[in-house]
């Protein structure tokens, strides 16, 4: 196996890639090694925690990493007015597999057994909104929203501080504590 920064793997720059049971090899050499491969595999991971977010479509198994970032997310059953807790849930892909759904945290949420058998045997839907929240559909029509436990976003990089300009006074010593 070989993980390749998509940047890199498309040339945009030099950042290193890992190749299994060997370590880190320059951006060229892995480009190669991609040029040749007869297949890939995708996944798509949080930029700061390396946490998979997605598979996409290569497997249905939700990885374990993805398992724990999605239970510290829901920390309960997603379904309306439901709070069993997401240890005793089971990982529901929201738009089925079977219909091309992914295995991504935008697309996977935790139901409770008897919810999850709602969701599936009725004409209860749900739409997947931005971080986490989660749109329902009653067979009658009306809307609920669910919020997840804990909203995990991405950490936007901040500037560095400015540097304090060499005008300002600079403060004395701090008197003795005694």
């Amino acid at each position: 196996n070989i993980t390749v920064p998509v940047f890199s793997l498309m040339g945009l720059n030099d950042e290193p890639a890992h190749l299994e049971g060997y370590g880190p090899i320059d951006a060229d050499t892995a480009r190669r090694i991609a040029a040749g491969a007869p297949s890939f595999t995708r996944l798509l991971v949080h930029p700061e925690t390396g946490v998979v977010l997605s598979v996409g479509r290569d497997r249905y198994k939700v990885p374990k990493d993805l398992k724990k970032y999605l239970r510290v997310r829901d920390e309960t059953c997603r379904f309306p007015g439901c709070n069993r807790s997401a240890a005793h849930a089971d990982l529901d892909h929201s738009l089925d597999w079977q219909f091309n759904g992914l295995t991504a945290e935008d697309n996977l949420a935790h139901l409770c057994p008897p919810c999850h058998a709602l969701k599936s045997e009725t004409r209860w839907t749900v739409k997947h909104l931005e971080a986490g929240t989660l749109r329902w559909t009653s067979p009658s029509g009306r809307a609920f929203v669910t919020e997840p436990a804990t909203v995990i976003r991405a950490v936007e990089p901040q500037p560095p501080p400015k540097p304090a300009s060499a005008s300002l006074p600079m403060p004395g010593p701090e008197p003795a504590p005694f």
